[in-house]
């Protein structure tokens, strides 16, 4: 497995994307923003304000299609700061909103086609987060904060053509759409220095709508759309150079269907969740993780499924010795079918890493069912 690194005593397990960084969490609030204290507040706070606006837009060629892109930011941040004789409070809110365009249009004119196209893509998305301190002099701090984002796409297009050899139009449509959201909070409390209580949460949600209709002398359509939400949450507790642990837990599922003219419909849905538990003692280390995803279709009168469960482990102490091991259950199958070997298939697999005064050593093997193989890896 190789050297076999000690990790830090703060270590909490990454969550998944979108949840809010430690490293934010944990950073003191700014204090060197661009412009000087809002009269306009009667409060006797601190206030400053930053803010930024961003646009571009321009025309390019490539080929025979002339391509438009624009694009416009606006971010905002505010500070709010009080002193309170060893204590101090401060509250950062920070706020953006976004939109790009991009446009492409193109005729063409060849002796084995005669057309005209016109494409689009947009994407909005609105971003607001805010965080609470309260931090006391010799002692620790209290940081609470959360953040929304929403996320909207869409795009489309539009071909209309000749072929003039054979005289057969030929007219396309696409347009598709997609919705996204998500949210995440974090908190932190640290009655001293290097000790202290970490959680964060993160929820999200989103889906997308498409459809295609092709006329080319016959006529055929696609529609399909998937919806999808997840969550993963992550805890820790740390007791500075002693110990430290932590824990993280994602869940994550969709579905899903698909049609095509005349007549084909499919559709499915998935499920998946991870979790990990770690932490540090003195020099020792350890982490344990565990994972099962299930995923199901159907398409005409079949249906297809696999799924899986997989535990790994990883214990060390400094760099004396290490170990590291993972195992793995798996089982796919098809229904209805006659081959026994399609209606279910299951594998074992397995592996074992030793590390120890710096010496590696690997075993690993892979047993099948349906039909039974074995195999070292």
């Amino acid at each position: 497995m190789g050297k076999h690194s000690r990790r830090k005593p703060s270590y909490l397990p990454k969550v998944a994307v979108g949840a809010a960084p430690l490293a934010l969490l944990l950073a003191g609030p700014a204090t060197a923003l661009a412009t000087q204290t809002d009269p306009s507040i009667p409060l006797p706070l601190d206030h400053q304000r930053e803010g930024s606006l961003d646009r571009g837009a321009g025309f390019t060629t490539e080929d025979d299609t002339s391509v438009f892109r624009g694009f416009l930011t606006n971010t905002e941040r505010n500070v709010f700061g009080k002193d309170l004789g060893d204590a101090k409070v401060v509250a950062d809110v920070r706020r953006s909103v976004s939109e790009t365009v991009e446009t492409r249009e193109s005729v063409t004119a060849r002796p084995d086609k005669v057309g005209a196209l016109g494409a689009a893509k947009t994407t909005e998305a609105f971003k607001q987060g805010q965080r609470e301190a309260v931090k006391v002099d010799r002692y620790g701090s209290i940081v609470a904060g959360n953040e929304t984002e929403l996320e909207r796409t869409g795009a489309r297009l539009t071909e209309v053509a000749l072929d003039p050899r054979t005289g057969v139009p030929t007219f396309v449509s696409q347009d598709g759409r997609g919705l996204r959201a998500a949210e995440g909070t974090y908190h932190a409390v640290r009655p001293l220095s290097g000790i202290g209580v970490i959680n964060e949460t993160d929820q999200r949600a989103g889906g997308t709508l498409d459809r295609a209709v092709r006329l080319d002398g016959a006529f055929s359509g696609d529609l399909g759309g998937v919806l999808e939400a997840g969550r993963s949450s992550g805890h820790a507790v740390d007791f500075g150079d002693l110990a430290s642990v932590g824990t993280t837990s994602t869940q994550h599922g969709n579905g899903r269907f698909k049609g095509v003219l005349p007549l084909d419909v499919g559709s499915g849905a998935a499920f998946g969740q991870e979790h990990a538990f770690g932490g540090t003692v003195g020099p020792g280390t350890g982490l344990v993780t565990t994972g099962q995803d299930v995923d199901l279709a159907q398409h005409g009168g079949g249906f297809t499924g696999a799924g899986s469960h997989t535990i790994s482990g990883d214990l060390g102490i400094g760099e004396v010795a290490s170990a590291r091991g993972t195992t793995t259950s798996s089982v796919r199958g098809v229904l209805p079918t006659a081959d026994p070997a399609q209606a279910g298939h299951v594998t074992q697999s397995g592996t074992l890493d030793l590390t120890l005064l710096g010496q590696p050593t690997h075993t690993g093997y892979v047993a099948g069912a349906l039909p039974l193989e074995l195999k070292p890896t």
